[in-house]
């Protein structure tokens, strides 16, 4: 909780969301409000307002007041495909007007100035807390000669974060580096980053290389939700509704660190018949949540389950695995981003090692390894896979009495023509063995072609499942069946689906663990 050292702001904040503050709540936040003439008592707070309008002409006005060193960083797009010189020119300079949101985080143009704040944009490395979201301070800039012009731009931005531990991993990284120059090792590099922007042209793609960053002296409400500031400016505008109110002040983690510019009018309570409101009454009277939950490992249901978990290092995390009754209990573990080597020893008790792909040199984001409990028989059908550039897909096939079962690991930037070409490849195959097909795969994309007969969103963290988008050709070819899926089904209402069993099969989800990112699944 962000307020825990003041429980009387954290009433006052529960009171406006709820829109019944009292008058000790609003004698508590009225002395908050201060004017734009003593803003140096403010010092790094920051900035929060309702528009982007609002958040680009502050960030704009700060940077142009600082006298210190600064930059332009101009990203710089590249144009991949074949195709006539004058389209080529037409979707870079498409590109140029897209918004942030549009280009992955990666911004056309970032006005650098040393003793500002910045934001990641775009998630480097979620482990080491590279994230979007990230704010810290820009204290230098390093410079490169590009090739063909020899013009100096900036090619490495060194940030103090606002939390020690965000950058430490990349920091270490650099430990060398940054003694050799005499750089304070608090300091974290940040350098461009590469990503592939959508764009209409069927011909061309475009890649933009850029720094990850974007100037932070002030953000949106909506920008700043999850974030969590010492001090925090809060800009009143009329017509400011109960909930970004809430939001914006909340940020503060005390009532002495938040600061109101306007005026503060405390907000009405919702209308009797407002539907959010009428939906929490009837939670707390009618539709009350009954806890219940169902540990696999004491289930007497005879069932085929399957764990799939990206482990990221399963050296690190075998113990953790040995000792985990949700894994113990399945019927076969399937591991991506494994880390290991030819020479670890990787047994699990009661398990058989069938499939394993280790890393040929050193330790990186690659490898799988599947385990089958020791009493069941299978047939490896296939196992493969394939770089293209730094990115990679991993799958195997694996037959199990009549059901073939595909794992799949595709690195986050991996081409998503690629992935569809892989996957097509491992089904096409596997179905020359058994017609009952399973997919499990880390996959935040949406897949698309037309030999599945439309669009099937796929968002959840751990699974796709490719038997259901099968059942889906199939009841598209069928006019009878056409009503049972939409073209812009969702992965739950796919599940509902199969719950109901009207899409081929019946899955139940059998545990989840938000600590391990776990997901596991039984088909029956």
């Amino acid at each position: 909780m962000r307020q825990k050292d003041d429980k009387a702001f954290a009433i006052a904040l529960s009171n406006i969301a709820k829109g019944m503050m009292t008058l000790e709540d609003i004698n508590l936040l009225k002395p908050r409000i201060v004017s734009n003439e003593n803003l140096e008592i403010m010092g790094d707070a920051i900035r929060v307002f309702r528009s982007n309008a609002e958040v680009d002409a502050y960030n704009t006005k700060v940077l142009a007041s600082l006298n210190t060193e600064g930059a332009i960083a101009n990203a710089y797009d590249f144009c991949i495909g074949d195709g006539l010189a004058s389209i080529r020119e037409k979707v870079l300079n498409n590109v140029k007007n897209l918004k942030t949101t549009e280009t992955y985080g990666l911004p056309f143009k970032i006005d650098l100035k040393v003793g500002a704040k910045y934001m990641m944009t775009v998630n480097i490395d979620t482990e080491d807390g590279l994230v979007n979201g990230a704010c810290g301070k820009l204290i230098m800039i390093d410079y490169g000669k590009l090739q063909k012009t020899n013009e100096t731009v900036p090619c490495r931005l060194w940030i103090k974060f606002s939390e020690e531990k965000t950058g430490r991993k990349a920091r270490a990284n650099f430990h060398n580096v940054m003694q050799n120059r005499n750089i304070d090792l608090s300091l974290t590099p940040i350098e461009p980053v590469t990503r592939q922007i959508n764009t209409r042209s069927t011909n061309f793609k475009v890649e933009r290389k850029q720094f990850p960053l974007v100037p932070s002296e002030a953000m949106t409400i909506y920008k700043s939700q999850g974030g969590t500031y010492e001090k925090v400016v809060v800009n009143l505008k009329k017509g400011m509704t109960r909930s970004e109110l809430y939001v914006a002040c909340s940020r503060a983690t005390k009532a002495s660190g938040l600061y109101l510019i306007g005026d503060f009018v405390p907000p009405k309570p919702p209308e009797p018949n407002d539907a959010v409101a009428m939906m929490f009454k009837n939670m707390r009277s009618e539709r009350m949540l009954k806890f219940s939950l169902e540990f696999p490992e004491e289930s007497q249901e005879e069932r085929f389950s399957i764990m799939f978990h990206n482990v990221q290092s399963l050296n690190k995390h075998i113990s953790d695995i040995k000792f985990d009754k949700i894994f113990l209990s399945s019927s076969m573990i399937s591991l991506v981003e494994t880390w290991t080597k030819p020479g670890d020893s990787l047994e699990i008790e009661g398990f058989k090692i069938v499939q394993r792909r280790d890393c040929n040199d050193i330790r990186k984001p690659f490898g799988q390894i599947t385990y089958l409990r020791n009493d069941l028989n299978h047939q490896n059908i296939l196992e493969k896979y394939e770089y293209s550039g730094k990115n990679h897909i991993e799958y195997s096939s694996i037959k199990i009495d009549d059901i073939c079962i595909i794992s799949v690991y595709n690195s986050p930037n991996a081409s998503l023509d690629v992935l569809k070409r892989s996957i097509k490849e491992v089904i096409t195959v596997s179905k020359q063995f058994c017609e009952n097909i399973i997919v499990v795969e880390q996959l935040k994309r949406t897949a698309m072609d037309t030999i599945w007969g439309g669009e099937v969103q796929i968002q959840a963290l751990s699974i796709a499942l490719s038997h259901p988008i099968y059942s889906y050709i199939q009841f598209n070819s069928d006019p009878k069946n056409r009503h049972y899926i939409s073209l812009d089904i969702s992965l739950q209402e796919l599940v509902d689906r199969f719950n109901k069993r009207t899409a081929g099969g019946h899955l139940k989800y059998i545990g989840y663990k938000s600590d391990m990112n776990k997901l596991g699944f039984c088909v029956y």
